[in-house]
């Protein structure tokens, strides 16, 4: 609860600000190290480490576990990704959350998608939040920030992608959400027209295609995520390393670096 209030101020319409997302205790502190304002989780790298796929494969226990262990050894803000909830209603969804808020994370983020690739209602996932919201408010943690993932721009079903991400937006809005996070925008000029007409702090996710931050700053944009995008790229090193070392016999490139312990 301590770090809340820090991570809701970050969430301001006229503030931009980008959120690295660790997968071990090693990263988020050398995240915390270089002046990162507030930390975040990756479902996709906690699930690789655990040996599955992305998509809630694993138990929530770990998650929660996960989350433990970076808030023993950091001090600021922890957002948590949560995927779809790890659980089936929106009741069990919200105990979730309240569990995480608990333990001093500061926030999580939510998806509006389902396994097949469709997105909920607005109006079932909007039940969510509602349920999300009023037992953080219940339990006194009203400054837990509720990052709203809608993957209007990741699902092949979605036509009219800025319409509808409007429209959720506006409904979620009102059902408590504190964030939009639309992963798989990269459109500048559709970052603009989407933050130009809603009220939520927009938040983008890395992609290949997003080189300049200072104009994702100037289109509105207002949170950057770095999703699994580091952890991909130190891993790929790690399996290009260990398979050339192999392959010719050799094996001190390992130690072409400053020590770590």
């Amino acid at each position: 609860m301590k770090y809340s209030k820090l991570f809701k101020d970050l969430h301001s319409k006229s503030n931009f600000f980008v959120l690295p997302n660790a997968w071990d205790v090693p990263s988020a502190k050398f995240y915390e190290s270089l002046g990162y304002k507030a930390v975040g989780t990756s479902s996709a790298a906690l699930s690789y480490l655990n040996g599955k796929s992305d998509g809630e494969n694993i138990p929530f226990s770990a998650v929660l576990s996960h989350a433990k262990k970076l808030l023993s050894e950091i001090k600021v803000p922890l957002s948590i990704d949560i995927e779809k909830g790890y659980a089936s209603s929106a009741k069990e969804i919200a105990v979730n959350v309240l569990k995480l808020a608990e333990l001093g994370c500061s926030g999580v983020n939510i998806e509006d998608s389902l396994k097949s690739g469709d997105l909920l209602p607005a109006s079932d996932f909007a039940k969510i939040l509602e349920s999300i919201k009023s037992e953080l408010i219940a339990s006194g943690y009203s400054d837990f920030v509720l990052n709203a993932r809608t993957d209007t721009y990741l699902s092949g079903s979605v036509g009219e992608k800025i319409r509808e991400t409007i429209k959720r937006e506006n409904v979620y809005r009102n059902c408590g959400a504190d964030c939009l996070f639309v992963p798989g925008l990269v459109s500048i000029e559709e970052m603009q027209d989407i933050s130009k007409v809603t009220e939520l702090p927009l938040n983008v996710m890395n992609m290949p295609s997003i080189a300049n931050i200072s104009a994702l700053a100037e289109s509105g944009v207002n949170r950057f995520s770095l999703g699994n995008s580091v952890f991909d790229d130190v891993y790929s090193y790690f399996q290009s390393v260990a398979s050339r070392s192999l392959k010719d016999g050799n094996f001190s490139a390992h130690y072409n670096h400053p020590a770590l312990n």
